[in-house]
């Protein structure tokens, strides 16, 4: 707990005080701030007591309770050098330390210093955030358990629910559940936006990662189809090959050359066969001539002739003898032409038969020979095939191996480089992706603790049951004609004294005003259980001067008396009501306005 002690406030120029410096001490009990106004001696209003709250609002917060602009705070007659001064201490954990708040207008100026050491910022608004962190109070809270102003500030029952919560929160010190759960839910957005960019980023990286295997799939999904392809042409080749390999015969080359010279030697022996049947014709043709003469002679013989046909000496008539002899010549030389005719033609039929048997020799050795030239032809035919099939075999093997450098080409193993610096890209941009979604759902739990319906409803109705009972005490002690209670959302419901439901505003404006005291009262007490910090002094204005009747002011004070006792609170009651000052147990601050001036005067209770 801290407990923060005001000690003094000095104010000069500040609203309706002028240049007579106004100091208070503040000291334990009930006091009461009341005042004279010399300018309107009918009125004691218009003094400028609330000036005292307002200054200590200001110093703290550098504004004041009515949210005056800086022109209007600046004393009207004066117009410049307005000073504030605020001392104070903070017991934390029993380690003492003494501040001082110094604010100034025209010139604007705002210092803070602990023990005597500077504490000022560079700017107001950074001095400021130190001062409220000092004090720890926000000027809603401040305004509704330190500075109350009852006739000015809207009661919490007539206030908005959120206004309501708002108030509540402050004083249980709930805030700050509030706070982280803003900064939760502001947290959440930025991660959830964050996730957006994040999953976007990964979706994109992963489209892409997805397209470079798709386009290095293509292209080796491309190369293995053509390979197959060439494969397979190269397996039909090779086939091919092989077939036209066996389709080659040998040939004997000693045999195809012993065949060679015997076709000569048949030629030269036909050719002699040839030349002996054409000798032969030519003989017996001679021999065919030759009997043709001799029988012609024969014929001639005999005849008038004188002359012997054959030995052409002159025939007579003793020379028949001679004529028959020559007869018997000519027909044994025609017989043995005849002889030798028959010899021939046996020689020629010997010769015709044996030029044959070399013609079938040579028929068979040249059908050889053209099955030898066929066989080339054939093996020559298949080995150009060959050469042709193995000039495409060549090709395809040089495809297939530009086929198996495509598949390491620089084209494959940038897209894999691609591939494989894209897939950590994926898998870092998946890890961050995860992790945010995590923080996602850690922050998701977080809300769900920092919402209505988490811790804090937890803790609310843990002290929800104190909060009523101090609500039922101090609307017994005003002896209020109802009662009320709140729910975990802060939902009052108040019941009559017929015991029926109905509304804060079906009350009138006295027994409103009792329940906006109890439920003060109660609040009070909750800040001092709950809160984390206490304040010394409670400043009621115009609690007094309310639609309280004589029985409602005996009441209060009786509560505040009893508040003094327990809490050793300096309360301060700000009263136009000349019988305040008898209620007092501390003392009487009377302020005099005078010429449109406030300054601090003795007490004079007037009669």
């Amino acid at each position: 707990m801290k407990y923060v002690n005001f000690d003094t406030i000095k104010v000069k120029n500040f609203l309706s005080i002028g240049n007579e410096e106004v100091e208070i001490n503040f000291k334990h009990g009930l006091n009461i701030i009341t005042g004279i106004n010399k300018d309107k001696q009918d009125r004691r209003n218009g003094v400028g007591k609330s000036t005292i709250a307002d200054a200590i609002h200001f110093a703290i917060f550098g504004e004041t309770i009515r949210e005056l602009s800086k022109d209007f705070i600046v004393n009207a007659i004066n117009k410049k050098n307005t000073v504030v001064q605020l001392n104070f201490s903070v017991n934390e954990n029993n380690n003492i330390k003494r501040y001082k708040i110094v604010r100034k207008l025209k010139p604007t100026k705002c210092y803070l210093f602990v023990d005597d050491v500077d504490l000022t910022e560079s700017t107001i608004p950074n001095t400021n955030k130190k001062i409220k962190k000092i004090v720890s109070g926000s000027p809603e809270v401040f305004q509704n358990c330190v500075i109350m102003s009852l006739n000015t500030t809207l009661p919490f029952m007539a206030q908005r629910k959120v206004e309501k919560r708002k108030f509540i929160e402050g004083i249980l010190n709930l805030e700050i559940f509030s706070e982280m759960l803003n900064k939760a839910r502001s947290e959440y957005n930025d991660v959830q936006k964050k996730y957006e960019y994040a999953h976007k980023d990964f979706d994109h990286s992963n489209n892409i990662l997805t397209l470079l295997n798709e386009q290095k799939n293509n292209i080796v999904s491309s190369v293995i189809e053509q390979k197959q392809k060439i494969l397979e042409r190269i397996q039909i080749i090779e086939k091919e090959i092989e077939d036209n390999k066996n389709k080659i015969k040998p040939i004997d080359k000693e045999l195809v050359e012993r065949t060679r010279q015997k076709i000569i030697q048949l030629n030269d022996k036909l050719e002699d066969i040839s030349s002996k049947i054409s000798d032969i014709k030519t003989n017996i043709t001679r021999h065919d001539t030759e009997i043709n003469f001799y029988n012609n002679q024969i014929k001639k013989i005999g005849t008038e002739s004188e002359v012997c046909p054959t030995c052409l000496h002159e025939i007579t008539s003793n020379d028949r003898e001679h004529i028959h002899n020559e007869k018997e010549k000519i027909t044994k030389d025609i017989s043995n032409r005849q002889e030798d005719i028959i010899s021939l033609k046996n020689q020629e039929k010997g010769l015709k038969e044996l030029k044959k048997k070399n013609l079938d020799v040579k028929d068979k050795i040249n059908d050889y020979i053209a099955n030898v030239k066929n066989t080339a032809n054939n093996n020559k035919l298949a080995k150009s095939y060959i050469k042709n099939l193995n000039n495409d075999l060549e090709t395809n093997n040089n495809n297939l191996k530009t086929l198996k450098e495509k598949e390491t080409s620089v084209e494959i193993q940038d897209l894999e480089s691609k591939i494989k610096n894209k897939l950590i890209e994926v898998e870092e941009l998946e890890r961050n992706t995860n992790t945010i979604h995590k923080d996602l759902e850690t922050l998701n739990i977080v809300k769900y603790i920092l919402s209505e319906e988490g811790v804090k409803s937890f803790i609310v109705k843990k002290i929800l049951d104190v909060l009523n009972n101090r609500l039922t005490y101090y609307l017994q002690k005003m002896d209020a004609n109802c009662m009320c209670s709140f729910n975990e959302f802060f939902e009052e419901n108040i019941i009559n004294e017929k015991g029926e439901v109905c509304s804060y505003f079906n009350f009138s404006g006295a027994e409103r005003k009792n329940i906006d005291l109890a439920i003060l009262f109660t609040f009070m007490d909750m800040r001092r259980l709950q809160g984390d910090v206490a304040y010394n002094i409670v400043i009621f204005d115009e609690l007094l001067d309310s639609s309280l009747d004589e029985k409602g002011v005996e009441l209060v004070l009786g509560l505040l008396n009893e508040r003094v006792e327990t809490y050793k609170e300096n309360i301060y009651i700000i009263s136009h009501r000349k019988e305040s000052a008898k209620a007092a147990t501390g003392e009487v601050i009377t302020l005099q306005k005078q010429n449109g001036i406030t300054t601090r005067v003795d007490f004079v209770e007037e009669t």
